[in-house]
C-alpha cells in the first residue's frame, strides 16, 4: 500500500492491521474540529492559562525574540492529531521498517524546500502519516530526517509509481483529487488558491493515471461537494467511496480469495502486531530543548517507572506537558532497550519563541449614543526561570485606560504552590444614582494605583486558593454633579482570601462545567486605608447542554458586611448580560445581587467559528444600605441575542429590556457570562 495525504492515513492504518470497518468507525467518531486545534481544551488547561480567558486579548500570538517578530509556520501544529495517530498505531509502534508491517507500506510527502517527492519507508508510522497529510498553510511542516515535509499531493498525489517500485504487478488506484472549479465558481482569493493547488495536484495525478494498465483497477468516487478540508462529511465520503468500489465489483472480485484463505491471511497479519497489555514501564526519558527544569516536565507528565503502561494516562500526561504553553509539540515513543520497555518524551520548544505579543479589542454600543471601547496590548515573557515563571506587561487605551505589570511564579516543579504579584494603574468612571436610575446624581473619574501580592495553591486544573494583600492609592474627580461635590483623594489597603473552582468549557458560549468563587476582603488602617471595611463576594455559575442546546445559570452576590466601601471598590451593574437594558455600569452601590438564567442554541459549527442564538432573564439590584436589601427590590431584565465565537473574540448582537421602561440594543465584543 502507498498513500498520499488522507490516503496515507487510511492506507497506513490498514497496513498496520486495522480492518476497514474499524477505520471507518474511527474516522466517523473522530472530532475533526478539535483535531485541528492544538490548544488544550479549557478544562484541561492550568488555572493560570484559564485566567487568560478573562481578558479580551486575541488568541493569536506574535513571537518576540532577539531577531525580531516571529510567526508560526501554520495555524495547526498537529499536537492532538499526533496523539490520535500514535494511539491508533500502537500495536505496531515498535516496527520501524514499514516492509515489516502486516502489509508493506509507503507514505508520500513533499520536501517543501526543494519540491521533491519524499517516499517514507521507515521510522515512526504515525509521524510518516502526519507528514504526508501536513497540508501547507494548515499544518506546520514536519521535520523528518533533516527535511521539512508537507502534504505529498503536489509531488505525487496518486502514488502508482511507488507501489510499482514495491513490486506490485496489479494496482488498485483510488483518485480522490478535489475536482477543479469552473470559471463561474472562482469567486474569491481562497477559491483561486484552492484552484492553483488543484492544478498542481492534477498534473501529477494525470501522469500517474497514464501508467495504469488494463489489468489495474481505477476507482474515482463522485466527491460532489466534498473538498480537501470537508472532514465533517467523512460519513458521506465513505459512502461515496463504497459506491464507487461497488461499480467495479466485478474487477475487484477477480482479485479476491475465498473466506477461509482470507481469514488465514488476516491471522498471519495479526501475528506481526504487538499489543502492549499490562506492560510495565521501566524508564521514562525526556528530550527537552527548553530552559525548563526536567523535573517540571516529569511532575506534569505524571507517568513514572514501575507503573503499568496505560495509554490514556500517557496521553493525559502529554497534554499536561503541552499545557505548560512552552512547547510547539510534545510527542512520545515506546522503546525497548535491553529487553525493557520505556517511554521517551520529546518536547520541542516553540520555534517562533515563547515570549509573545497579544492584542485585543473590547467594545459595546447600545445604538443610542452610549458606547465604549478598549484596545489592549500585552507582552508576555516565559519561562523566565526553570520553574516556568511568567512576566506580563500590558497597556489599555480607550474608555478605561490602564497599564499593568505582573509576575506569576510557581514555587515547585509541579506548580502546586505559587506567588502572584503585580502593579497596575487604572482609570474608570463610577456613577452614583438615587431612586431615579434614568440619570446619575453624580459621576466620578476614578484613577488608582494598585500593588497586589498573593501566595496560593493550585488544585489540579480545576481550581485554586490564595491569600494576599493589596495597597491602593488614588483620586476621584467629579465629572457630573452639584457644585458642592468635592474631588476625593483616597487610600485603601486590604487583606484578602479567595478560593475558586473553574471547569467551564468556554467562557464565551459555555456549554458545560461549573464556575464558583468565594472571596473575603478586609481593609485595615494598618495597611494605610482611610477606613476599615469588610466585603464578601460570591459567584456561582453552571452550564449544561443537550445536543446543540445549552442552559446557563449564575448567581452573583457581594456585600460590604462592615464599614463603608470607598468609591474605588463599589459594586456595579448595568450593560449587556449584566442587567441588560441599562447602560454599562449604570448602577453602583455597597451591596449587589444578580441572578441569571440563559438559554442558547448552537446552529452552526466549524473549525473557525460557531454561531449561537439565545435568550436570558435576569434579576438584580444594588443597595447602599444592607438593611435595604430585599428580593422585592430586584429589577427584572430580559435579553435576546445572537452571537458568534470568532478568532478575534465573541461578538454579540442583542436587545435588552429592564424594568422601568429601559430598553437598549447592543453590539458587544467581549465576555458577558462568567467574567
Amino acid at each position: 500500500i502507498a498513500g498520499t495525504s488522507m490516503g496515507a492515513i487510511v492506507g497506513g492504518l490498514y497496513a498496520s492491521g486495522m480492518s476497514s470497518d474499524d477505520i471507518a468507525k474511527q474516522m466517523e467518531q473522530m472530532d475533526w474540529i478539535s483535531m485541528f486545534q492544538d490548544k488544550p481544551t479549557r478544562p484541561e488547561r492550568t488555572q493560570r492559562l484559564k485566567d487568560d480567558d478573562n481578558t479580551y486579548l486575541f488568541e493569536g500570538r506574535v513571537g518576540v525574540s532577539a531577531s525580531g517578530l516571529n510567526f508560526a509556520k501554520a495555524s495547526v501544529i498537529g499536537q492532538k492529531f499526533d496523539l490520535v495517530l500514535k494511539s491508533l498505531t500502537l500495536p505496531v509502534i515498535e516496527i520501524s521498517d514499514f516492509d515489516n508491517l502486516p502489509i508493506p507500506f509507503r507514505a508520500v510527502a513533499m520536501d517543501i524546500t526543494t519540491g521533491e517527492e519524499v517516499i517514507l519507508s521507515e521510522g515512526d508510522l504515525a509521524l510518516a502519516m502526519h507528514a504526508s497529510m501536513a497540508i501547507p498553510g494548515v499544518f506546520s511542516p514536519v521535520k523528518l530526517n533533516d527535511k521539512l515535509l508537507v502534504d505529498g499531493g503536489a509531488a505525487n498525489n496518486l502514488p502508482v509509481s511507488v507501489v510499482r517500485a514495491m513490486g506490485a504487478d496489479i494496482v488498485i488506484a483510488i483518485d480522490i483529487s478535489t475536482p477543479l472549479l469552473k470559471q463561474d465558481e472562482l469567486k474569491g482569493a481562497l477559491s483561486i488558491i484552492s484552484q492553483l493547488t488543484g492544478l498542481l495536484t492534477r498534473r501529477n495525478t494525470e501522469a500517474q493515471i497514464k501508467t495504469l494498465t488494463k489489468t489495474d483497477v481505477f476507482i474515482v468516487p463522485d466527491l460532489g461537494a466534498i473538498e480537501t478540508m470537508s472532514f465533517e462529511l467523512v460519513t458521506e465520503a465513505i459512502e461515496k467511496g463504497m459506491s464507487a468500489a461497488e461499480i467495479q465489483k466485478q474487477e475487484l472480485t477477480i482479485l479476491s480469495i475465498d473466506k477461509e484463505h482470507y481469514q488465514s491471511h488476516v491471522d498471519e497479519q495479526s501475528g506481526k502486531t504487538k499489543q502492549h497489555v499490562d506492560t510495565v514501564i521501566h524508564f521514562v526519558r525526556f528530550e527537552n530543548d527548553s530552559k525548563l527544569d526536567e523535573q517540571v516536565l516529569r511532575d506534569h507528565f505524571g507517568v513514572k517507572a514501575g507503573q503499568p503502561l496505560e495509554l490514556d494516562k500517557i496521553e493525559l500526561g502529554i497534554s499536561k506537558v503541552h499545557g505548560l504553553d512552552i512547547f510547539e509539540s510534545v510527542t512520545y515513543d515506546l522503546v525497548t532497550e535491553q529487553g525493557k520497555t520505556g517511554i521517551v518524551v520529546e518536547a520541542k520548544q516553540k520555534t517562533w519563541g515563547t515570549d509573545y505579543l497579544q492584542a485585543g479589542i473590547e467594545l459595546s454600543s447600545d445604538f443610542s449614543g452610549s458606547s465604549s471601547y478598549n484596545i489592549g496590548l500585552a507582552y508576555t515573557a516565559k519561562p523566565i526561570n526553570r520553574l516556568n515563571g511568567e512576566w506580563r506587561t500590558g497597556v489599555q487605551l480607550g474608555e478605561d485606560p490602564g497599564v499593568f505589570t505582573e509576575i506569576y511564579q510557581p514555587l515547585d516543579s509541579g506548580a502546586r504552590y505559587f506567588t502572584h504579584g503585580g502593579l497596575s494603574w487604572t482609570n474608570n468612571v463610577v456613577s452614583l444614582y438615587n431612586d431615579d436610575i434614568s440619570r446619575p446624581e453624580a459621576a466620578y473619574d476614578v484613577a488608582e494605583w494598585k500593588l497586589r501580592l498573593a501566595v496560593g495553591r493550585n488544585f489540579g486544573n480545576w481550581g485554586d486558593a490564595r491569600i494576599g494583600v493589596a495597597r491602593i492609592t488614588g483620586n476621584a474627580d467629579v465629572s457630573i454633579g452639584a457644585p458642592a461635590l468635592e474631588d476625593i483623594d483616597f487610600d485603601d489597603g486590604y487583606f484578602f482570601a479567595k478560593g475558586r473552582v473553574d471547569t467551564i468549557d468556554n467562557l464565551d458560549f459555555p456549554r458545560f462545567g461549573t464556575s464558583a468563587s468565594l472571596e473575603w476582603l478586609g481593609s485595615s488602617d494598618s495597611l494605610g486605608a482611610d477606613n476599615d471595611y469588610d466585603q464578601v463576594n460570591l459567584e456561582l455559575g453552571h452550564a449544561r447542554s443537550w445536543g446543540d442546546d445549552s442552559v446557563i445559570a449564575s448567581i452573583g452576590y457581594g456585600s460590604t458586611i462592615s464599614g463603608d466601601t470607598p468609591i474605588n471598590n463599589r459594586y456595579e451593574l448595568g450593560g449587556f448580560m449584566n442587567l441588560s437594558g441599562l447602560n454599562r455600569d449604570q448602577l453602583s452601590g455597597q451591596h449587589f445581587a444578580l441572578i441569571t438564567l440563559a438559554y442558547q442554541r448552537r446552529f452552526f459549527k466549524s473549525r473557525f467559528i460557531s454561531t449561537y442564538a439565545g435568550a436570558a432573564i435576569q434579576a438584580g439590584d444594588v443597595w447602599e444600605d444592607k438593611n435595604d436589601m430585599s428580593t422585592t427590590d430586584l429589577l427584572a431584565s430580559g435579553t435576546l441575542f445572537v452571537g458568534t465565537d470568532t478568532p478575534v473574540g465573541p461578538i454579540y448582537l442583542g436587545f435588552g429590556h429592564a424594568e422601568g421602561g429601559h430598553n437598549s440594543g447592543y453590539l458587544f465584543l467581549g465576555r458577558p457570562f462568567f467574567k
